[in-house]
């Protein structure tokens, strides 16, 4: 039996200030845990179109604990 998939869950880019060096994170949301940190603004973008149209962690119910880089 196939599950629901959780249509709520986007992503969005933001930009942070860590130790002197600006990055731009690709956050989940609602969760906010932090997919990736990229130093160019079109990677994150690029990772957040993907995610937003194939939505691929959203039968799960969003990204696994243990492949992100923490929480915002």
């Amino acid at each position: 039996m196939p599950r629901k998939v959780n249509t709520s869950i986007k992503y969005e880019k933001k930009l942070s200030k860590f130790k002197g060096t600006m990055r731009w994170l690709v956050i989940e949301r609602p969760t906010g845990s932090i997919l990736n940190a990229y130093t160019f603004e079109d990677e994150a973008q690029t990772v957040v179109d993907f995610q937003n149209k194939h939505k691929v962690w959203a039968a799960h119910g969003g990204l696994p604990t243990y492949i992100t880089l923490g929480k915002i």
